[in-house]
């Protein structure tokens, strides 16, 4: 009998969410401590979270989401997930000092929509411009910070 040749590389399996965060920070060849600074949060945070110990808050996982550029469905269930390419700033995932992501992108559901996320409640919804740019004002007169991501 020939040995059967693999005809591809195995995929690593994704059971748990904290699987999914882990194998994208490996395949982006990141630390821990660059995740935790990408989406403000503490190293202890991306080490439980990847074991499984504790679930990311509803703002963590839409800014996860948004950093993977995945659904939240298929963040949290695995259905449909893929490995996301690391972050255009990032040419090269072996240089050692490494340009940490301002922005991330969310593409909106419609061609005339802007991706609003509020990050203190979690919520995400789609706006017109004329809207998106009146929550952009109010969100700067009352002191938070806001992201502008263009694509």
């Amino acid at each position: 009998m020939k040995r059967q040749e693999k005809s591809q590389e195995i995929a690593p399996v994704l059971n748990s969410l904290g699987d999914r965060i882990k194998a994208v920070r490996l395949h982006w060849v990141w630390s821990q401590e660059e995740m935790a600074a990408t989406l403000r949060v503490d190293q202890a945070s991306i080490s439980f979270w990847e074991r499984d110990k504790i679930k990311p808050s509803g703002s963590a996982m839409v800014a996860l989401a948004a950093l993977f550029r995945t659904s939240l469905k298929a963040l949290e269930t695995g259905e449909s997930f893929i490995l996301p390419d690391p972050p255009s700033c990032l040419p090269d995932a072996k240089k050692t000092k490494r340009e940490i992501p301002r922005s991330v992108s969310l593409p909106p559901e419609e061609k005339d929509l802007i991706a609003i996320v509020d990050l203190a409640d979690g919520s995400s919804k789609g706006k017109p411009v004329s809207e998106a740019m009146m929550i952009l004002v109010q969100s700067a007169k009352e002191g938070r910070k806001v992201w502008v991501v263009i694509e």
